[in-house]
């Protein structure tokens, strides 16, 4: 395992609490949703500051076209049919980039030997841009190709519908406003075996319009993702099919991916098929379906990430699958989930299901460390009641579980529903999804240490007043809740290690990543609307 384990084992709590909720009251005081990243433009005072680049086959220039506030580019400069070959800046202007086809970067390779990653076109973005697309249109990187999107606190990168970023009129919970960003990685997927993959006939097809992915190296870089918001995804590219906010497709762990957000998405948030991208402070707001959803053999790290659901229309907020009956297809899927907190509004008949937390399916594996999955917030201010909190799905998965392949430590889970066992039998000698958390059961699940479950959240005090960092002593209304810390870096100190997404280390220091401005519609008000 990637990661070290305790200075000591703690005591378990399983309690019911009475009284009145405790919990600060949570409103939106704001519908709209449009970013002002607004700086001044460093353009050099040229008539046309719109990205523009040089055709290889005829030479002319392609540039797009101003109207003194927004750029905007037809097929001829970029569409499906005629993907960039080119290396491509995209400047800051304070108005929009428009997009009125696919913004695809690279050629789709579907047979033969697909680019080695960063051998193709680059697209960069520079800090505070705003890129706008309409309708089925969408942001497409190819194998071999990469993309460079490095905002910063104060100059986050956007990219949206054209409802919300030109015509001002999308409201917060808009969905299917554009497609969403999908890239293409040369990683491991395991739908490919190994002779697909030493003979160069890996080529997974991937959601949205035909482009493919999948290889043999695991650590490509298709690029670098910092500070960027992408929001209301979701248009359905091909007929059953919508595309998520961020979707990577066999994605290696040589691309950097941090500090990102995903904001009202029909879909899931981000989703990982196969690969072994890491991804490091998620922001997923208001995503109808998984805010983090992962198969195919996909063994990155995700973390940490703070999940606030829809108060209306949400499904979970890990939704984690391997690959069903076919369970001997290798790598085996097994991320890392480390420091999520899990806000669901506990609301059923969402448009994809029921507001929930993590489910763990179809024989994928798993390892969650110190996180909080808390369904408080919509019991005591949307008065819903809760739903499970985690749940494991299928015997398979509890087989593998069971057998140790998958962990969950120093992770505390508080609802009315913390856990659910799908099947009786679907943990060995019929344990239950509780004693493993808890290591109660009829056998030994030794690394699962450190955990605590809450099972009434109507007097549990678990945040700070602002709602979402986690407490240094969370209480379960009365008495303390005792959770010990995984070493989640294997340094052999846990004294570092925090509880959720954002908390206060054994030093009482808080490392606040979503503060500095970079995030959109998000502070201690804005969480749900009763």
């Amino acid at each position: 395992m990637r990661f070290g384990f305790f200075a000591a084992v703690s005591i378990f709590v399983l309690v019911g609490c009475g009284g009145g909720g405790s919990d600060v009251e949570i409103n939106a005081n704001d519908n709209s949703t449009t970013n002002d990243n607004s700086v001044t433009n460093g353009g050099g005072g040229s008539n046309n500051p719109c990205a523009n680049y040089t055709d290889p086959a005829s030479n002319t220039v392609q540039q797009g076209s101003f109207d003194g506030t927004n750029c905007t580019y037809d097929s001829a400069f970029v569409g499906a049919d005629n993907p960039l070959e080119v290396n491509l800046t995209v400047p800051f202007i304070t108005g929009a980039h428009i997009f009125n086809d696919v913004l695809q970067v690279g050629v789709n390779v579907d047979s033969g030997e697909a680019p080695a990653g960063g051998t193709g076109a680059v697209l960069t973005i520079e800090a505070g841009a705003t890129l706008a697309f309409a309708d089925d249109d969408y942001l497409l990187v190819n194998r071999g190709s990469q993309i460079m999107a490095v905002g910063s606190p104060t100059r986050p990168i956007t990219i949206t519908g054209f409802a919300d970023a030109v015509s001002g009129t999308a409201g917060q919970f808009d969905v299917s406003l554009w497609g969403g960003v999908v890239i293409n990685g040369n990683g491991i997927t395991s739908q490919c075996d190994d002779a697909a993959r030493t003979n160069n006939n890996c080529h997974e097809l991937s959601e949205g319009k035909p482009s493919n992915f999948g290889g043999a190296v695991n650590d490509e870089s298709s690029g670098h993702l910092e500070y960027v918001v992408v929001k209301h995804t979701g248009f359905e590219a091909a007929p059953g099919d919508e595309l998520n906010g961020i979707t990577f497709n066999a994605v290696g762990s040589g691309t950097i991916v941090r500090n990102i957000q995903v904001y009202s998405t029909f879909d899931d948030g981000v989703e990982f098929f196969g690969g072994a991208v890491n991804v490091e402070n998620l922001l997923a707001m208001y995503v109808r379906d998984d805010s983090i959803d992962w198969t195919d053999g996909y063994i990155g790290t995700v973390g940490p990430a703070l999940v606030i659901h829809n108060p209306t229309d949400a499904n979970r907020c890990v939704e984690g699958d391997g690959d069903g009956d076919n369970l001997g297809l290798t790598p085996t899927t097994n991320p890392t989930l480390i420091n999520l907190t899990c806000i669901p509004s506990n609301f059923d008949g969402g448009t994809h299901g029921d507001s929930e937390g993590i489910v763990l399916r179809r024989g994928t594996q798993a390892t969650i460390l110190n996180s909080v999955l808390y369904d408080g917030h919509g019991l005591n201010e949307l008065s819903q009641t809760g739903n499970e909190l985690l749940e494991v799905n299928d015997d398979s998965t509890g087989q593998l579980a069971g057998d140790g392949d998958s962990v969950i430590a120093g992770t505390l889970l508080a609802g009315a529903e913390p856990t659910k066992t799908q099947d009786p039998a679907t943990f060995p000698n019929g344990d239950t999804v509780l004693q493993w958390v808890t290591d109660t059961g009829s056998v030994s699940y030794p690394n699962n240490v450190g955990n605590a479950v809450v099972t009434d959240t109507a007097a549990a005090v678990i945040f700070e007043t602002n709602g979402y960092q986690t407490l240094a002593a969370p209480t379960d209304g009365v008495n303390p809740i005792t959770i010990t810390l995984a070493d989640t870096d294997g340094d052999g100190d846990t004294s570092d290690e925090f509880l959720g997404a954002v908390g206060p280390d054994g030093d009482g220091d808080v490392d606040d990543w979503t503060a500095g401005g970079w995030t959109f519609g998000f502070d201690s008000t804005v969480y749900f609307i009763p």
